[in-house]
Order: C-alpha cells, then structure tokens, then sequence
C-alpha cells in the first residue's frame, strides 16, 4: 500500500508523544514517494555534552519509532522497521496490522516529577513487574530511600560538570515567557516548580553562584529530590543487553513506561543513576545486573494526584515533517 499524507500526519502526530531525552524531540520524519517513511535526526538537537556517544540519542529515537508504530497498529497498519545505513531508519507500512494494547496509552503517558500519593493501588500494580526480565522493583522502602541518596549525590557530582549544568540549563523553560515553552525542553510546570521555585532554580544554577553555594555546603540542598525520590511507591530499575543497540533499547523503553501507565501508575526516570558511572557500579552490583546487561535508566514508580494537566510540550508537524 502507498501510506496517504493525511495518515502519515496522524502518525507523526502520536508518535511525537514519545519520550525523549530532555524532551529534546530529535526525530524527523520524511514520506516519500513510494509511500516509504524516513526517519531522520536533527543534528541540533544532539547533547554533546551530556550524551557525547549519542545513545541517549538513538533511545529516543528508537523510542519515537515505537510510538510510530503503536499508533500504524490502531489503524490496521503493520510497520517494518528497517536501516538503509543513511536515515535513522526506514519504515515500510503496509495493511494487517491488529492494534496493541499498549497503543492506548501513548496519548495518556506522562513524566510526573512531584511527589506521589502512596495507597495500596501502587503496590497492587506494582506486582505485574516483578518477573520482568529487564525491570528489578525495589519496593521496600529503605531500599528506596537508599536510592534517593544515590540520586542526590550523583545529580550533585553532574551538576558540577560546568558544561553539563550549563546544557541541561539550555534545555529548562523557567519563565512562560520562554519562546519555547510549550514546545519542548523542561518547562517549570512539568518539573513540578511553582514561579518562586522556578526563579530560584535559574539563580541557583547560574554559573559562580552555583559553585559558590557548593563552596559553602549549600548546592546539594538546593538540588536536592532524595524526598520526592522517597516518596515513590518503587523504584524500577531498567537494564538491558550490554550490547544491544541503543535504538533497539529505546522501543523497548517506550514500551515499558506505557506498562507503567498502563497500570495506573505514573513514573518519572531519574536517568542520572545510570549514567554516572559511580552510581551505576554501585547499583550494578548491589542488585546483581551482571556485566552483560547494562542498567539503562530507573524509574521512580508511584500515583500521581489527580488533577487536570496541561499539554505536553511538543513541536508541531511543520517541524517534525521534513
């Protein structure tokens, strides 16, 4: 079959719901002729210094790929997932698809950074995890609080990488004024800060009052989220293949966070675990993922409040289609 434009326009529209790095959204997408999606990158959206390999990179677009492809299924549609060695990837739809149950959740995951309600809804559905065989679930709770401690010292180890503060900070939206604020990065709504918070935090981080604050012993309070962290029903730890290609990992990582909405949960990945090269020892070795497995990320499990939410930050299709 040749894939319609109108179609192709619905696609990209779910599948830039996906996940990515910093909300970075770096995949693009091109249908040519033949009715054949490439799936490509924007350069500009790369983290030389947070992702200098490149495979956060390659998750998220593994990631968005898998969003593609959840949303072709609810349409009876059937994607193969191809690499020509030029694009990302090249996508072959064609008809006889059958909708995965996942596919209704791409519109209604969310990354929630506030702390949770606890009850025992969270732990019910946390049991359906337990014999994952990439997901170890740390429930107990100084086991959870242990964590948090981790989190908080490698957060503060990175937040003293000059460059990498001064990126992430790029990627932030501290002020609705910000020209990108309902388009992508971090905006201080979806972080959870109010406006006196928000305010605080690009103070805090500024280059010389940061590293003065730490001169004084005061950073690492202000960093700090060992007390949301500690009030997550679990923490997931996700790991994969050592050796398993990072967009391969991204579909997969999709996946396991629709699981998590899935069962009513929300999650927030607390991914600096895993690429601090202390913590991720550390935790390889406390929760016995072997050196053939490599720990990709981990979640923060949870439920969140109800209440009305505001848009994801998103590009639009003139952006996303090239």
């Amino acid at each position: 079959m040749t894939l319609d434009s109108e179609t192709f326009r619905a696609l990209v529209t779910e599948a830039s719901l996906s996940p990515s790095v910093h909300n970075t959204q770096p995949t693009r997408w091109r249908l040519g002729p033949d009715g054949r999606v490439q799936v490509l990158e924007d350069e500009s959206r790369r983290l030389p210094v947070g992702d200098p390999e490149g495979r956060d990179l390659n998750v998220s677009h593994g990631s968005a790929v898998e969003g593609f492809c959840l949303a072709a299924g609810r349409r009876g549609l059937v994607v193969d997932v191809g690499h020509d060695g030029v694009h990302v990837a090249e996508l072959t739809v064609r008809l006889g698809g059958v909708s995965d149950p996942l596919a209704a959740f791409l519109t209604q995951r969310r990354t929630y950074r506030g702390k949770f309600e606890g009850g025992a809804v969270a732990h019910a559905a946390m049991a359906r995890f337990e014999q994952s065989e990439d997901l170890i679930v740390a429930q107990d709770p100084d086991h959870v609080a242990e964590l948090a401690r981790l989190y908080d010292e490698a957060g503060l180890r990175w937040f003293r990488n000059v460059p990498y503060r001064a990126e992430l900070v790029s990627w932030m939206r501290l002020s609705r004024r910000h020209p990108s604020w309902s388009l992508d990065g971090l905006n201080a709504e979806a972080m959870e800060m109010s406006g006196i918070e928000a305010t605080g935090a690009g103070l805090v981080l500024r280059p010389g009052v940061f590293e003065t604050l730490d001169r004084i012993g005061l950073a690492g309070a202000l960093v700090a989220e060992a007390a949301v962290v500690r009030s997550a029903s679990a923490v997931a730890l996700f790991h994969r293949p050592a050796n398993e290609a990072p967009f391969d990992t991204g579909r997969r990582f999709h996946r396991v966070w629709l699981s998590f909405t899935q069962a009513g949960l929300s999650a927030a990945p607390m991914a600096v675990l895993a690429d601090d090269t202390k913590a991720r020892e550390s935790l390889q070795a406390d929760f016995g993922i072997g050196g053939e497995r490599r720990l990709i990320t981990a979640f923060r499990l949870g439920v969140a409040p109800a209440r009305d939410l505001a848009a994801k930050p998103r590009l639009g299709l003139d952006a996303l289609i090239v």
